[in-house]
């Protein structure tokens, strides 16, 4: 394992970006005026969470978290389908 300060490298601080750009979306899935706009909010979240993983990995060498990320990206895809499937149905 590598020991780095995460400031040092710039994957480090795309992730600090990424994080923080997904704390602002939190209003927006929080807040958000309509059920659609809530949806988008958590898919973007999820999303970014899977490359602050991807990341994360990358710069610990700890490459299960690459595993995470994958299953993580799947289980966004599926649900956003789920999700769509329900706002069809429900106009």
């Amino acid at each position: 394992m590598v020991e780095e300060n995460l400031l040092v490298s710039p994957f480090g601080w795309g992730a600090i970006i990424l994080v923080a750009t997904s704390l602002v979306l939190s209003y927006r899935v929080l807040f958000g005026p309509t059920l659609a706009d809530r949806i988008v909010g958590i898919n973007t979240v999820t999303t970014k969470t899977v490359v602050i993983l991807a990341i994360f990995g990358f710069i610990a060498e700890e490459y299960f978290f690459l595993d995470l990320a994958i299953v993580l990206l799947m289980v966004n895809a599926v649900g956003g389908l789920i999700l769509a499937k329900y706002m069809e149905g429900r106009k």
